[in-house]
């Protein structure tokens, strides 16, 4: 008894210091997911957490492309005697991490604070599928060796491949029997409503993408000396990508081809930004027809008597587990107004400064339903 004892607490210091090193990470670096954490109901809250750090972490991960920096030599040099990258390394540390969460049902430290809190999540019998995480790390360790977009739709690819796969994970963790089992009644009558739901994580999955790509391209161009926006739009627009780099990185003090560069670049993020506005576009279209379709699912199985009751306390017609994870879709909505306010110039300097509408605005669309 007093053995089981100790061995619990042991666990119960694990997740918390699990919850707090996750929770410091994403306040740092990942303010948005933070923020939105608190909309999660709290039996999911840490796996949400997890969920957000774990596409941080992968994020980080470098592919060696920046000449002559640290990484981009360690990484020759292992290519060279092992026959690997560090980037490759690292990304069988988190497949293997990953393929313990779902295998490993001991109380054993699993080393890594991400990996505590998904294990706990499946001790509790919340749903998580392994797939979209290892569709993730797939997608991601891919790009790390292709790092270009010819078009916008393969930057929409990547997202399908990477951002989507994250929303799928939050609604289906948000979807376990043990959180409101009368949303999955709900869901179960209607097959249409299932692949709305599923289509709006996937627009906003893609749309999270392109944004993120745009407001990574100073970070991409001067950190890692690439292109994050689609080639074909820059030839278009008559912009190398040589021009792109050095404009980003400061090597030209012309002030004419300053100006040039930026107004054509100012176009390709336009037509790029477009693309992901469409899909926050159909994302909120499919939410109103979502609204409408539960409407019609109620009203159609009087006999659910679990629906019938719980169906009332629903905000707007939509329970909370069906509209919370659409919130990822605020920071990406808010960074493409702050751009086209800037008539889509990403030097401007007010881009670059923290976005502090996040907080009232994800409050006023947690309650009116919006995203």
């Amino acid at each position: 008894m007093f053995a089981r004892s100790i061995r619990r607490y042991s666990y119960q210091a694990q997740l918390h210091n699990a919850v707090e090193n996750v929770s410091v990470l994403l306040e740092k670096s990942d303010r948005s997911s933070y923020l939105l954490a608190q909309y999660i109901p709290e039996p999911a809250r840490n796996a949400f957490l997890a969920i957000r750090a774990f596409n941080l972490e992968i994020n980080k991960i470098d592919g060696g492309n920046s000449p002559g920096s640290v990484s981009a030599k360690a990484s020759q040099q292992m290519s060279g005697s092992l026959g690997v990258s560090t980037a490759d390394l690292k990304f069988k540390f988190w497949s293997d991490s990953i393929s313990r969460v779902f295998t490993d049902d001991s109380d054993k430290d699993l080393g890594e604070p991400i990996a505590v809190l998904l294990r706990d999540a499946i001790r509790n019998d919340l749903n998580l599928d392994i797939t979209y995480f290892h569709q993730f790390l797939q997608t991601r360790r891919h790009f790390l060796k292709n790092p270009s977009f010819r078009t916008v739709d393969d930057i929409c690819s990547y997202g399908e491949g990477t951002y989507s796969q994250l929303n799928y994970l939050t609604q289906g963790l948000l979807l376990s029997p043990s959180i409101l089992p009368s949303a999955i009644n709900l869901l179960e009558h209607s097959p249409e409503l299932q692949s709305q739901v599923s289509d709006i994580a996937a627009h906003i999955g893609q749309a999270t993408a392109v944004s993120s790509m745009i407001l990574g391209l100073k970070y991409y161009a001067t950190t890692r000396n690439l292109v994050s926006i689609p080639i074909d739009l820059m030839t278009k627009f008559d912009l190398s990508q040589e021009d792109l780099l050095r404009i980003t990185q400061g090597h030209i003090k012309d002030e004419d081809k300053i100006k040039d560069i930026r107004e054509k670049l100012k176009n390709v993020i336009f037509e790029t930004a477009i693309t992901a506005n469409d899909h926050i576009l159909s994302a909120r279209n499919k939410l109103a027809k979502v609204q409408e379709l539960i409407v019609d699912v109620v009203k159609s199985n009087p006999r659910d008597e679990q629906l019938q009751k719980h169906s009332k306390k629903w905000r707007k017609n939509l329970p909370d587990v069906v509209f919370t994870p659409f919130m990822v879709a605020i920071p990406s909505t808010l960074y493409l107004q702050k751009l086209e306010k800037h008539d889509f110039d990403i030097f401007h300097p007010k881009l670059d400064q923290k976005e502090w509408r996040l907080a009232w605005t994800s409050f006023k669309n947690y309650y009116q339903r919006n995203i």
